[in-house]
């Protein structure tokens, strides 16, 4: 076995295991940290033991920490690699994970970032064919991020400037600019701003954003990094639904044979999420219709591993209004009681679904009664505040069209379900 044969992954300076270069992909805990008392699964499907572990689940574990669509081709392309292990190779530096992953027998090296501007970074975002794919620019950077959509990942200093990570050193933020190349979608990041502001006016619990001017993009805290009191930062250890499902990115969507809700909730139960992030989730499915996110599918609903090894519901991320963009998607990615039409959802399809989540019905209507009232005011508040911030005319159109859209949705919504007394 070479030493291109082989992946070494870490929890911070722990070597947790190898992964192989083999079909299919072979995964071995090293036996000191099946010893360790604080030792824990890569994921429930690739158990604590010895010996072997190979086959979906590996697989679907490792390339859900993969960038996916076109950010993923690029990638192939530009690194000449086109398997999960050749990418995670070039890439697994600085995962959505609590895991660094490296060449075998390199160890996880001091972080280091490359302080730059606001202006740098625009320019940066601008001179490449996938942002995504911007600080792979920096030397040496090992980054990956899973996902569709652009993204950057940056450090953000004390003093806001950005810095650019490099090597495997961690991220803090994730910048999303707008998305490009898309026919009649614009300032899609100050769309997922305000929608993501919203959810956490409205208590869901939600990722921390901001629009970031100068780079015209949503600007997004790392919730899975924290620091360590030592001047570093901790990677938290998550895991998104189609990982918990065994199933690969591709998938994602239920129609595709992805996760459906039912399952979803039934994943979360298996992973021990108490009744209060139970409740989110439900929110999380009324929020996502009110608003016209018809993307939110399995790969957006992640768990976050506790200090304590014990899992929640990790915060929501990438939540914005699809529905208001002619060119993009109409059906929901999942089925509301066997409907995915969003106007054709009615009080009968609440009542299915409440059922399959075995949820009393009494108790999901509260819920949903509850977010369609409080959503206009919640709204009000946001788009205030980012009107106040808005640097030209474009940004307020859509501050002011999509604030628009949400409140129609929203109340045709509540007369579908009848909870608009």
């Amino acid at each position: 076995m070479t030493v291109a044969d082989a992946l070494d992954l870490y929890h911070a300076d722990r070597k947790v295991g190898r992964l192989f270069d083999e079909r299919p992909l072979r995964f071995v805990y090293e036996d000191a940290w099946l010893n360790w008392s604080g030792a824990h699964a890569i994921s429930p499907s690739v158990p604590l033991r010895s010996g072997d572990h190979a086959g979906d689940a590996v697989h679907a574990f490792f390339e859900n920490l993969l960038p996916e669509g076109h950010v993923r081709k690029f990638l192939q392309v530009s690194r000449h690699a086109t398997t999960v292990f050749g990418l995670l190779r070039s890439v697994g530096g600085d995962t959505a994970s609590g895991l660094t992953i490296l060449p075998q027998g390199e160890r996880p090296a001091p972080a280091r970032h490359r302080v730059a501007t606001w202006q740098d970074v625009t320019k940066r975002l601008q001179n490449v064919a996938v942002p995504a794919l911007a600080a792979e620019n920096a030397e040496g950077a090992r980054i990956s991020l899973a996902g569709a959509q652009d993204k950057l990942l940056l450090t953000v200093m004390p003093d806001g400037s950005p810095a650019i990570p490099e090597g495997a050193a961690p991220s803090t933020h994730i910048l999303k600019p707008d998305i490009r190349g898309l026919d009649g979608v614009w300032s899609s990041a100050l769309n997922e701003t305000l929608v993501m502001q919203l959810a956490a006016r409205m208590g869901l619990g939600v990722a921390e954003v901001r629009y970031q001017p100068d780079t015209r993009a949503c600007l997004i805290t790392r919730y899975d990094r924290k620091p360590d009191g030592k001047g570093g930062l901790l990677r938290l250890h998550q895991l998104d639904l189609c990982q918990l499902a065994g199933k690969p990115s591709d998938v994602k969507y239920e129609s595709d044979g992805g996760p459906s809700l039912q399952q979803c909730r039934e994943l979360l139960g298996s992973m021990g999420i108490g009744a209060a992030d139970l409740k989110r989730f439900l929110q999380w499915i009324f929020f996502n219709l009110c608003v016209g996110n018809n993307d939110s599918h399995a790969k957006n609903l992640s768990v976050l591993q506790t200090q304590d090894g014990r899992y929640r519901l990790a915060p929501f991320y990438d939540l914005m209004c699809t529905g208001m963009y002619s060119g993009l998607a109409r059906n929901f990615a999942f089925a509301i009681g066997g409907e995915v039409k969003p106007g054709s959802i009615g009080a009968e399809h609440i009542a299915t679904m409440a059922k399959e989540l075995g949820f009393a019905l009494r108790y999901v209507r509260a819920a949903g009664e509850s977010l369609v009232d409080a959503l206009p005011v919640a709204l009000d508040e946001v788009q205030a505040g980012l009107l106040a911030q808005a640097p030209g005319g474009a940004e307020r159109t859509l501050i002011e069209r999509l604030g628009r859209w949400i409140k129609t949705n929203t109340r045709k919504h509540a007369r579908r379900w009848g909870m608009d007394a």
